[in-house]
């Protein structure tokens, strides 16, 4: 049987390991290491997780460039049918740049906010299935009266016709790309030995592009779009040392405001199936984000923390790009406990875990990137061949908890592994 060629319509995929619905957790190499990371102030990673923490890093020009590998298997279950995705992610950069003076420091941070690379079901979802048939199943019987009128057909023969061409509708392939891109651009000060405040813009460049969908598309090969678009939010700050070996981090990510454009619609049909117009926009919000975190260090060698992370769900607008509904999701959150522990002045061990709380419902959740409770462990290590260098190693295993979901009066199962690896490097020149 020939497959027909769907490219999902969905927003808001998350490709890696989301701690909210949509928003990335895994910024760098770091926290695969230890996902406890809301009171990072030795490493420039602290631009990504803990701005205020910026102030109180050894003063000097740092550099850190990472790469993340992500394997992915991602289904979901209709009927006893198990439909797979297993497309691994090889390109998920991250960098950050931080210049510290006394008790300035400026900063600039790059990495995959939301998204991230492509998603291939070579035999579509369930979702997928369901919605091809009905709407195939639904065009037929718009001109069943004049087919009968006709004599075409009989009423027999046209139920029977409209069962068998909606079983080969729902064979069919189906490939998403997403990416969400993001800047910090900003700057803190350490008002004295005990408290840093620290303020950020945070800038979004966001990309969904979509393809295919053969048979039903008025003669044309494929039904597609690609969209784009921008936002911004804002990042603030606080990192309190009451005393020396104590660490505290407080920060808030207001709400990016993201819109979605169709730039570019492909196919007769595309315009009523997506129920929009070039130019049109759909929205898809970055909530807003409370992180909390307290660290203590020990005889100067071990460093052990606790970071606790909240997601406003309930104040984003995310939308369906194919009709503009919107996915009412609850707020969520995650918790998570880890340690480092530098065994010398060259090398250095991570470890921790966390636990994610998310926002889905039984009847509002992503087939093709679904969104699930979680249970995650990571460890890393770090070397530093000579002093202004450090390369670092991490791995993350991402346990996620089966759930159903219901639509259309049918339910699927849904579940997903994750395994991701990463490496880095950070310099610093003077």
């Amino acid at each position: 049987m020939k497959k027909i060629a769907l490219l999902a319509f969905a927003a808001g995929l998350g490709f890696a390991f989301a701690g909210g619905v949509d928003n990335k957790t895994n910024l760098n190499q770091g926290y695969m290491r230890n996902p406890s990371r809301n009171t990072e102030t030795l490493r420039p990673e602290a631009v990504l997780y803990n701005i205020g923490g910026t102030a109180f890093m050894n003063d000097g020009l740092y550099f850190e460039l990472g790469n993340q590998f992500v394997l992915k298997n991602y289904s979901d279950k209709l009927d006893g049918q198990k439909f797979e995705d297993d497309q691994n992610v090889y390109f998920y950069p991250n960098a950050e740049v931080v210049y510290k003076k006394d008790n300035w420091a400026a900063f600039f941070g790059f990495g995959v906010f939301g998204g991230g690379g492509t998603l291939d079901y070579s035999d579509g979802t369930g979702l997928t299935s369901l919605a091809l048939q009905s709407g195939f199943a639904n065009k037929l019987k718009a001109s069943l009266p004049l087919l009968i009128a006709s004599g075409a057909c009989t009423l027999q023969t046209a139920a029977s016709y409209i069962a068998s061409a909606s079983a080969k509708m729902a064979a069919h392939s189906l490939e998403v790309y997403s990416v969400q891109l993001g800047e910090i651009l900003g700057a803190s000060y350490k008002i004295n030995d005990m408290i840093s405040v620290a303020a950020a813009g945070r800038f979004k460049n966001i990309t969904l592009k979509c393809d295919g969908l053969q048979s039903v598309n008025g003669g044309s090969s494929k039904i597609g779009y690609e969209s784009n678009g921008y936002g911004f939010g804002g990042i603030f700050g606080v990192h309190i040392k009451p005393w020396n070996t104590l660490d505290v981090g407080i920060q808030y990510q207001t709400i990016t405001k993201l819109k979605y454009k169709y730039d570019d619609l492909t196919g007769a049909y595309a315009s009523s199936f997506l129920n929009a117009d070039e130019g049109d926009n759909f929205k898809n919000d970055l909530p807003a984000v409370l992180n909390l975190g307290v660290g203590y260090t020990f005889f100067d060698k071990l460093n052990a923390s606790m970071s606790f992370n909240y997601y406003f769900n309930k104040q984003a607008t995310i939308e369906s790009p194919i009709d503009r509904s919107e996915y009412d999701y609850d707020d969520s959150w995650e918790i998570a406990l880890g340690s480092d522990y530098r065994l010398n002045e060259q090398l250095s061990f991570g470890t921790g875990f966390s636990y994610g709380k998310q926002g889905s419902k039984s009847d509002v959740n992503n087939v093709f990137s679904p969104v699930l409770d979680n249970f995650v462990i990571g460890a890393g290590v770090e070397y530093s061949p000579v002093k202004l260098v450090t390369i670092s190693g991490s791995a993350m295993y991402c346990k996620y908890f089966s759930e159903d979901y219901k639509k259309a009066g049918y339910t699927m199962e849904l579940s997903k592994d994750v395994v991701m690896l990463a490496l880095g490097v950070t310099v610093k020149p003077f």
